[in-house]
């Protein structure tokens, strides 16, 4: 197993953690830092292990699957504990969340599945979503647990911002999930 499909697998088990840790321990301050550094570390995971994987050619089946799995599958579980603690304070949020990385997952598996010359990577509004819905969620969580210390001024606005982004975030998953279907329109005609 290469490096990049490592760097993947370890997201996934600081899902198993962050999930563990939550609802163990709950939301007291110290476990609220710690799932803040874990999602922290795996996001910067998610950009190492595909800038590596391009560089040294070790671009991998596993990687293309697992690879935006991992990354689903963080963001929703770190979703649904800031629902919980009502730091988002919309499920619809969430529900736009897994709709749109359901219909990209589905038409990610139609494409392969086609031996299509299309590849439904990331580009450039994929990846500014990927990185403000990243940041937005990292600066939730720090505000999670800060919040519990002490409640300031800079701490409402720190909530802010993050939630801005939030909403910036969720334009980008729109509209970049419609670009991927009206991309990929050929390959998933119905018949």
């Amino acid at each position: 197993m290469n490096l990049p499909n490592k760097l993947t697998l370890s997201r996934l088990l600081a899902v198993v953690v962050i999930t563990i840790l939550y609802f163990v321990f709950g939301n007291v301050t110290w476990n609220l830092f710690v799932i803040f550094s874990l999602f922290v570390l795996a996001s910067i995971t998610d950009y190492f292990d595909g800038k590596i994987a391009r560089k040294n050619n070790m671009v991998t089946g596993f990687g293309k699957l697992a690879d935006p799995l991992a990354d689903k599958m963080l963001v929703i579980t770190v979703l649904i504990i800031l629902i919980d603690m009502g730091i988002i304070p919309y499920l619809w949020m969430l529900i736009i969340v897994v709709f749109r990385e359901l219909m990209v997952s589905g038409v990610r598996l139609v494409v392969l599945e086609a031996n299509s010359e299309s590849e439904v990577s990331a580009d450039i509004l994929g990846k500014a979503k990927t990185m403000t819905q990243m940041v937005s969620i990292s600066l939730l969580l720090l505000y999670s647990a800060i919040i519990t210390i002490t409640n300031n001024d800079f701490l409402h606005v720190m909530y802010i911002i993050s939630i801005v982004l939030f909403y910036i975030s969720m334009v980008l998953l729109v509209v970049s999930g419609i670009e991927i279907l009206i991309k990929n329109r050929k390959n998933i005609k119905l018949k």
